[in-house]
């Protein structure tokens, strides 16, 4: 009695087994977006450019002096707590 019991959710046509009923229009419909989302996505990663189109040189070399700056200045200010620079200079205090 309890296997029988135990089977009846498994039974085919078990309405939480199958909630939606197969569709072969709706699978092809479904197939052919992603096949569509698919093919567009290669087709406008090949036509990026590699590299952007104005130059970003002198972006970067601001950038990078600036950290560098940023990065010797907080050098300095830890180097003035623990005692091994002067810390009598303005810009570190």
């Amino acid at each position: 009695m309890g296997i029988v019991a135990g089977a009846a959710p498994f039974a085919a046509g078990a309405p939480f087994w199958e909630p939606v009923a197969f569709s072969w229009p709706v699978l092809l419909i479904l197939s052919g977006i992603c096949l569509l989302l698919t093919i567009g996505f290669v087709v406008w990663t090949v036509l990026q450019p590699d590299e952007p189109e104005h130059d970003t040189a002198a972006l970067v070399d601001k950038a990078t002096r600036q950290d560098r700056e940023t990065a010797a200045t907080i050098r300095r200010r830890l180097d003035a707590d623990t005692g091994r620079a002067d810390a009598a200079e303005p810009e570190l205090r």
